[in-house]
């Protein structure tokens, strides 16, 4: 007659377990239902959420020295996005907010967007590097202890292939002057590149003014012919969006005066330092 008891797993698969719970970014039900399919190995959420505890036991004091790693950095990148989570009472939305200096990585998640929970992660107070975001106005509070910001260009170019699209008509009219500024910023991109892998530490002054020349009539051309076209509830989104990157050109150019500094936020290689929060 068998008798009942607990189960008893191995290192290997506690090991792999924490491994896609904690590496893969993933939920705990999630994590236990991957080791099952893919390792033959089923395992409980109740064990998942176990081994998560004991890892985040054994890393205590982790999660505050990443923070003051990612404070000194030079160049911080900042960034949030939300996220439907499945829950016993219908989904919940959360915003997941992630910083990154190289390869350190900080993940936290929050019920709210807005400045009470960037303050209470403690990474933006206080930080005087150079700052990689989007233009959220939260941030924007932040700006005046910085050395300097970068607007995430890949943010930039969505928004502006955003207002491309509203030429449904075949007309052009708002392509006119997107196409053209998307062409300056990435071609400025590739220029930094080049002058990279070519050891220098600078644009080449008059390379710089015609693209940056390009970037500005493009822009100016958006506002010109947006100013006075018609949009159900106020100002045309194409003049809204043109406006701002006038006003905002050099935290948009930033990433061509600075070689420290990247044309986006987003990571170009997998971290080898993370943490969650909240």
């Amino acid at each position: 007659m068998g008798l009942a008891g607990p189960c008893c797993y191995g290192p290997n698969v506690r090991a792999a377990t924490a491994l896609l719970a904690c590496n893969g970014y993933m939920s705990i039900e999630r994590a236990a239902d991957l080791m099952g399919v893919l390792l033959d190995a089923p395992v409980s959420a109740g064990f998942t959420g176990g081994l998560l505890a004991r890892v985040a036991a054994r890393l205590a004091g982790f999660e505050g020295r990443l923070k003051q790693r990612l404070r000194a950095a030079a160049v911080l990148h900042h960034d949030e996005t939300p996220a439907r989570v499945a829950g016993d009472d219908g989904d919940r939305l959360l915003y997941i907010y992630t910083a990154r200096a190289g390869q350190l990585v900080w993940f936290g998640a929050a019920a709210g967007r807005g400045h009470a929970q960037l303050d209470a992660f403690g990474i933006l107070p206080g930080y005087r590097g150079t700052l990689v975001r989007d233009d959220y106005a939260a941030y924007a509070k932040y700006d005046r202890q910085l050395t300097a910001v970068q607007l995430c260009c890949a943010h930039l170019i969505r928004s502006l292939r955003g207002i491309g699209e509203l030429d449904a008509d075949g007309t052009r009219v708002q392509r006119c002057w997107t196409e053209p500024a998307i062409s300056a910023l990435t071609d400025a991109k590739a220029a930094v590149a080049k002058a990279r892998a070519g050891s220098a530490t600078a644009l080449d002054g008059k390379l710089l003014d015609a693209l940056r020349a390009r970037y500005d009539d493009a822009v100016a051309w958006g506002i010109a012919t947006n100013a006075h076209r018609d949009w159900p509830g106020g100002r045309h989104p194409g003049y809204t969006l043109a406006r701002r990157l006038q006003t905002r050109a050099a935290q948009v150019w930033r990433f061509a005066a600075d070689f420290a500094v990247p044309f986006n936020g987003n990571p170009p290689s997998s971290p080898s330092a993370w943490s969650s929060s909240r």
